[in-house]
């Protein structure tokens, strides 16, 4: 989900509802605060040695401790803000940095948010390391990727 798609999600939905994070581990703290809304160009090498490049946005929520959630419309307008100030943002794949008591911070994919029983809930959940020649030499029926034909390590199953 990028940025605008978010919005555009919550555009749909009650600007004064209570906008609540979750997690496996139970909702966001009431009072919870955006830290920041951030772009990234990222370059990388994968351990097929094959070089890649692309953009992705995180957004950083401290986990708060009493007050309110924040509503629909508080935080929409926060990323409408964000995104007029840095443009890139805007189409990047998104994903959140988050950790309850603000502590051992984690990396978490968010599903669409839903209106349930007067609230607005965005499931977080946390992703994997993943090795990506591996994944697309199975995705293409075949074995082999960067471990080499035959290779039964970790990251080749």
């Amino acid at each position: 989900m990028t940025p605008n798609q978010l919005l555009e999600s919550l555009n749909a939905l009650p600007a004064d509802a209570p906008l609540v994070f979750h997690t496996e581990a139970g909702p966001i703290g009431d009072g919870y605060h955006v830290t920041e809304l951030k772009h990234a160009r990222i370059t990388s090498i994968d351990c097929g040695a094959r070089v890649a490049q692309w953009d992705e946005a995180s957004l950083q929520l401290l986990d708060g401790q009493g007050e309110e959630h924040m509503a629909v419309g508080k935080f929409s307008a926060i990323v409408r803000q964000s995104i007029r100030r840095v443009k890139a943002l805007a189409e990047c794949p998104m994903h959140v940095e988050f950790a309850h008591g603000n502590s051992g911070l984690r990396i978490y994919q968010l599903s669409g948010p839903r209106l349930e029983e007067g609230v607005v809930a965005v499931h977080l959940a946390e992703g994997r390391a993943r090795c990506k020649p591996a994944l697309e030499q199975a995705a293409a029926g075949s074995e082999g990727g960067c471990c080499g034909a035959g290779a039964r390590t970790q990251c080749c199953r």
